[in-house]
């Protein structure tokens, strides 16, 4: 999804006008984190899209609604709505802000693999998909969009979910590993993790591989870009050198480094872009 969408999220602004979260209904969530109604109205032309780890459907206003994305030297153009999940690398979005909203729906960590009966895989070699690609069926993308109210829309996808229902995965150490992961914003290692719930790499691995598609290390680099994305875009000041280190980076090449994998700039190009 966008970056500063995400960053939202993870910040849980409140008293924001211009985004809101509707809670899944009691049976949705242990499959749902929850859905996002995003204003578009204030967004950037181009727009860095991100994903923290957890697959998302986003949804554009109508079903003719298309945007671009900048995906290396292509430009992919999808319609309706995109999905994306795993690591996310230099993208960028264009002409998001041609539309009023986008509706966001982030599923809990196991879920979005189990409901579409995809592999963990699945975003390895591709992060964004159209809705076609997950074989979301088309006659309930048309009663989803039947609805005019964003509520009801939500009630559809919903709906649709619980034909998928089944019996949620219940693996207590591999939560704790995500809280602690998310707790220290991705300031931690491997090792640390390890350590502190009791168990050891191979676990570690093919757990975060079974239920994210992703690695453990990899999972802690996301968390650690984008807290300090959030600190590089809150700074006043925008030093450097201060970010990286309090974001939890080596130094300021480490933290140059990364934020140039993630976003294809240097944090001073990346500023100048928007």
């Amino acid at each position: 999804m966008p970056i500063n969408h995400l960053k939202k999220i993870i910040k849980t602004f409140k008293g924001n006008s211009d985004w809101e979260r509707i809670a899944p209904s009691e049976k949705m969530q242990k499959y749902i984190e929850g859905f996002y109604i995003f204003s578009c109205a204030d967004i950037e032309y181009k727009q860095l899209i991100f994903n923290d780890g957890f697959p998302a459907i986003i949804f554009l206003p109508s079903m003719t609604d298309h945007v671009s994305f900048q995906i290396a030297s292509s430009l992919v153009r999808l319609q309706t709505g995109w999905v994306n999940g795993g690591v996310m690398k230099n993208i960028y979005i264009n002409n998001l802000n041609a539309v009023d909203t986008i509706l966001v729906l982030r599923f809990k960590s196991y879920a979005f693999y189990d409901i579409f009966n995809l592999s963990p895989s699945f975003f390895r070699n591709k992060s964004v998909v159209s809705l076609g690609d997950i074989n979301f069926d088309q006659s309930i993308l048309d009663k989803i969009y039947s609805e005019k109210e964003i509520i009801d829309r939500i009630r559809q996808i919903e709906l649709y979910i619980e034909n998928f229902m089944f019996t949620p995965k219940n693996n207590v150490l591999f939560d704790s590993a995500i809280s602690s992961i998310h707790n220290a914003k991705g300031q931690i290692t491997v090792s640390n993790v390890v350590n502190k719930i009791g168990v050891n790499y191979k676990w570690l691995e093919r757990n975060f591989l079974n239920y994210l598609g992703i690695t453990p290390k990899e999972y802690i680099q996301l968390q650690r870009f984008i807290f300090a994305y959030i600190n590089f875009t809150d700074s006043k000041t925008k030093d450097l050198t201060e970010i990286a280190l309090i974001s939890g980076f080596y130094d300021y090449n480490h933290f140059l480094k990364e934020f140039k994998s993630y976003t294809g700039k240097t944090p001073l190009e990346y500023i100048n872009l928007n």
